[in-house]
């Protein structure tokens, strides 16, 4: 062992010495860097806090964190570095240089970035390096000067384990579910006086895209006043809350007694409401009003899974959804008209379903297709549908019953009942930006944050 090797060892294992061993760089060295550095107290403590509640989430995954970055070496436009539990990460230059947290770089109190593309070199280097025991020290080819904390850096370490745990921080894992599902249930006053059990909503919702509230007080604003508990109420052209009963003069085929098939709410938006609770104020007595659920999730890993024809077809094929209409009440807004167009079953980069859009009422009939792929077409989205019937779920709601649906993935409908019931529902939307928000939050607050 080389007397520095030596030096760092004793260094580490004993923590008594407080110098640090310095990596010089030669400016010639090829590369391209952006840093992300952690200064000032305040910075530390808030990812002290995030690393120790990540290491209590996943502890059997992860082992105790050792202080301190016990090697780094310069390798084509990377830093790879060592750290004192083991473990290693890839840090990019060019990475490295943007995130620069320094006053000078990123706004503690108003954790943003401050510098701007404008300045930052693509091809900057180190040109010196110092491992500490709070993490790393760079000096730059265009002079500047950071220093990122260990836990900083092994929390973006671009690890397999790192990406995934801030996968699940952006959303969790969905678990797909056929006909046999069964709804979890929460009481409305739980829900609105126990954060526990708020946040074990939030992740039922996140995980499963349903969840049965009981309960619900006898009031058509229950739903909104849940949700403005939660964040706030995803408003619409039918203002806050919509009463589903059967209205004269209707301004949507739901606000009627007729059959609605199984649909995804407001897919005329280009933005569709992200969660929608469905409150029971009174439901109608004997045959009549049951709702029918299905998971649209499970219907198009269905479909992918042996149809990838029509499945390539419904998630590369844009389809035109439309409202038109005017208010029947004062909160609505008076005359509206909307148009969107995107995919029924929408995919990512990595071609993961994020989005369900089925809605036969406010399909559109204008179809931006060559006429010999209409037929088609329909064939694909006809075989969805079935896929989705076989899939779901008959039940009748009691009154009381709110019940809660990822709007983007779970689609509902109702039998027909007598044109002269006084069944009422009423219905209110939440935002995922919203929902996912106060998750995290609550996380942080149980220290249960990944």
């Amino acid at each position: 062992m080389s007397a520095t090797r030596l030096t760092r060892a004793l260094f580490y294992s004993a923590a008594t010495l407080r110098g640090a061993t310095k990596t010089q760089v030669r400016s010639a060295c090829s590369g391209c860097s952006s840093c992300s550095s952690l200064c000032g107290q305040k910075g530390a403590k808030r990812d002290l806090s995030l690393t120790a509640a990540a290491r209590q989430f996943a502890a059997p995954q992860m082992k105790p964190q050792v202080s301190g970055v016990v090697s780094s070496k310069l390798r084509n436009d990377m830093l790879e570095v060592k750290f004192g539990d083991g473990t290693e990460g890839r840090l990019p230059f060019v990475w490295l240089r943007d995130n620069c947290q320094c006053p000078q770089c990123f706004s503690v109190e108003a954790l943003g970035r401050k510098l701007l593309m404008d300045d930052l070199d693509v091809e900057v280097q180190p040109t010196e390096v110092e491992e500490t025991m709070d993490g790393l020290m760079v000096k730059w080819s265009d002079g500047h000067q950071s220093e990122y904390s260990t836990n900083w850096l092994q929390n973006r370490s671009f690890t397999p384990t790192s990406r995934a745990l801030h996968r699940e921080r952006y959303a969790l894992r969905r678990e797909p579910w056929g006909a046999e599902h069964t709804m979890k249930n929460f009481d409305y006053n739980t829900l609105m006086s126990d954060d526990r059990v708020l946040l074990d909503w939030l992740l039922t919702m996140e995980r499963k895209g349903s969840a049965m509230v009981k309960n619900a007080p006898k009031k058509d604003v229950a739903g909104p006043e849940l949700i403005e508990h939660i964040a706030f109420v995803k408003q619409s052209h039918y203002g806050p809350h919509s009463p589903v009963i059967n209205r004269p003069n209707t301004n949507n085929v739901a606000f009627t007694n007729a059959k609605l098939g199984m649909h995804n709410d407001l897919p005329q938006y280009e933005h569709m409401p992200g969660i929608i609770f469905i409150q029971c104020v009174a439901q109608h007595p004997g045959a009549g009003g049951e709702s029918i659920v299905t998971d649209g999730l499970f219907a198009a890993e269905e479909l992918r899974r042996n149809h990838p024809e029509d499945f390539k077809i419904l998630s590369s094929t844009d389809m035109y959804f439309w409202d038109k209409g005017h208010a029947n009440y004062s909160w609505e807004m008076p005359e509206f008209y909307k148009i969107a167009k995107f995919p029924v079953i929408k995919v990512n980069g990595n071609n993961e379903v994020v989005q369900i859009a089925v809605s036969n009422t406010t399909r559109d009939s204008h179809m931006d297709l060559p006429p010999q792929e209409v037929k088609k077409y329909y064939a694909a989205y006809k075989r969805f549908y079935i896929i989705l019937s076989a899939n779901a779920m008959t039940f009748k709601m009691e009154q009381g019953d709110m019940m809660t649906l990822d709007n983007v993935r779970c689609l509902h409908g109702r039998e027909s009942y007598d044109a002269d019931s006084q069944r009422h529902i009423e219905t209110s939307y939440l935002d995922w930006d919203e929902a996912r928000c106060r998750r995290r939050r609550l996380q942080e607050k149980f220290g249960c944050f990944i």
